[in-house]
């Protein structure tokens, strides 16, 4: 896997706080329960170093976040039946995006569950 750029570092960082905020947690309390040092969530949040991939499923599964959001990999779900070859296309271009470019348009797509959420959607 390719290093994440550092818009790519600086999204995963927003969200990581975001997220954690939503919940009421202090980063100690985050760094605790996934046993990541506390000077490393905090760069992280800060978008000053990428978050390992395995660090990026603990975080995820901590702050209740879709893995897919970090980047972090998710095994693929089985296809019953191919594709037409127009949505096999779409969906090529769609996984050639920067990671931080797909969960903004995965953002976009979801319906904001409150009114807050919807101001700052898209």
């Amino acid at each position: 896997m390719a290093r994440p750029s550092l818009v790519d570092d600086l999204l995963i960082g927003r969200a990581l706080n975001d997220a954690r905020r939503r919940r009421g947690l202090r980063q100690s309390e985050v760094a605790v329960a996934t046993g990541i040092p506390l000077r490393s969530l905090q760069d992280y949040e800060r978008g000053r170093s990428s978050v390992p991939p395995a660090r990026r499923q603990k975080l995820a599964e901590a702050l209740g976040l879709d893995p897919l959001v970090l980047g972090a990999p998710v095994p693929p779900a089985p296809i019953a039946e191919p594709l037409p070859a127009d949505e096999a296309a779409w969906l090529a271009l769609y996984h050639r995006l920067p990671t931080w470019l797909r969960a903004l348009v995965r953002r976009c797509l979801v319906a904001p569950a409150t009114p807050q959420e919807e101001a700052r959607a898209c």
